[in-house]
């Protein structure tokens, strides 16, 4: 592991003899700090390489990093397929989240609004936020494995590579492929400039697209060729026209005329900040940190006021009775028996409809046992001789009883 400093002459700052398995590495807050994910820990190092951290609760092994500056967190995703949220400015872990995808060696942070995109075996790219235990939003992509995610520095477009050789860029607002393109090996590593263009590894050759992401580019706008070598990783270098590729036998760098972006904001990125304006800028930065339930897909709706609850609860029956009535319209009809013509039922029905002499006597016989009770309470009503008794009361013992008829 090497820092360098390439600009004004490539002068090595420092390097590690690691005698380790490197699979990551990315730099914190800024130069002073980076974090590399090596055979079985998490460590990190200062300008100098000098260890800070271990950090072995990332364990079995991690494959990607990514650091959200705004949020100083660091994410990282291992061959267990679990996605972890560190602060770096406390030390703690804000989030441990089960992708239940598999192995994940593809990972990339929305400069956007930090939501974390992976890219997995099965061709799906899925979006993170640390704050859900269920992804955002789940997209397929490819038929293969997706090699490699890219997005530009607005967050409307997403590029993603498979192992399929195809190269397809996605409409992040709307989740829609915009257009594909064919590459002559698949593609391993892709990065987005400031100003939209596009490189992509791919082999032994590194291709540019100019203007490819809103449109799609009739041809590439610059290749550049590495022969008798492998191109690993593409990055572009901010607010420059030089794009970095690593290869198999080193560290190449190349000029993309208008890739960088020549009108910079101090506030956000100076590149000729002194060692004072750094550390204010660190200070700064760390009184203005977002917590992590910030992360959304969509930001702006952080500074916005709250509307009604009660509006809102109306907007959302009106909307799902809308969705109702839709589908009933659209429902076919269907002819629901619910049993009633099974061959007992049918056979019940007909032998109903019989009239036959068992019948009509039991008939006459309900009849006559009518009649019989409805003459039974006339002779009630009137008193007659088939009138019940009085019912026993016990006070008529005191009624005398009535005098004898004179003889």
């Amino acid at each position: 592991v090497a820092v360098a400093r390439w600009e004004g002459g490539f002068h090595v700052l420092s390097e590690l003899q690691l005698r380790e398995t490197v699979r990551d590495l990315t730099f914190l807050r800024d130069h002073t700090m980076f974090a590399v994910a090596q055979h079985k820990n998490l460590y990190i190092y200062d300008a100098s390489g000098t260890e800070l951290h271990c950090l072995r609760s990332h364990r079995p092994d991690v494959q990607r990093l990514a650091y959200l500056k705004y949020h100083w967190l660091l994410a990282t995703v291992g061959s267990t397929g679990q996605l972890r949220y560190l602060d770096v400015s406390t030390g703690e872990n804000v989030s441990d989240i089960r992708t239940r995808l598999g192995e994940c060696d593809c990972m990339r942070a929305s400069p956007y609004n930090a939501v974390v995109h992976l890219g997995h075996t099965n061709g799906t790219v899925t979006l993170w936020t640390p704050n859900m235990h269920e992804p955002v939003a789940k997209l397929l992509c490819h038929k293969g494995a997706v090699a490699d995610l890219a997005i530009d520095r607005a967050g409307r477009y997403l590029a993603t590579s498979g192992r399929d050789g195809t190269l397809k860029v996605w409409d992040v607002r709307t989740y829609r492929p915009l257009h594909s393109y064919r590459t002559p090996r698949p593609v391993t590593s892709m990065d987005v400039s400031d100003r939209g263009l596009l490189a992509a590894a791919c082999g032994a050759a590194v291709q540019v697209f100019k203007d490819g992401l809103a449109a799609r580019a009739s041809a590439p706008y610059m290749t550049h060729r590495l022969p008798g070598r492998e191109a690993t990783v593409v990055r572009f270098c901010p607010y420059e026209d030089v794009l970095g590729v690593g290869h198999s036998r080193g560290y190449s760098s190349v000029l993309v005329p208008g890739a960088g972006e020549p009108n910079f904001d101090a506030f956000e990125a100076n590149p000729f900040e002194t060692r004072t304006q750094r550390r204010e800028a660190e200070v700064v930065a760390l009184l203005e940190k977002l917590p992590a339930e910030t992360i959304t897909l969509d930001p702006q709706q952080l500074g916005k006021v709250d509307r009604n609850q009660g509006e809102r609860q109306r907007e959302i029956q009106a909307a799902n009775a809308a969705r109702i009535a839709d589908i009933k319209a659209n429902r076919r009809a269907k002819r629901k028996t619910r049993g009633r013509s099974k061959a007992s039922r049918r056979a019940a029905k007909k032998e109903g409809n019989i009239i036959d002499e068992k019948r009509q006597r039991r008939k006459a016989q309900l009849e006559a046992q009518e009649q019989a009770k409805t003459k039974k309470r006339t002779n009630r009503a009137s008193g007659g001789a088939g009138a019940p008794p009085k019912p026993y009361d016990p006070l008529d013992r005191f009624v005398a009883p009535p005098a004898p008829a004179p003889g």
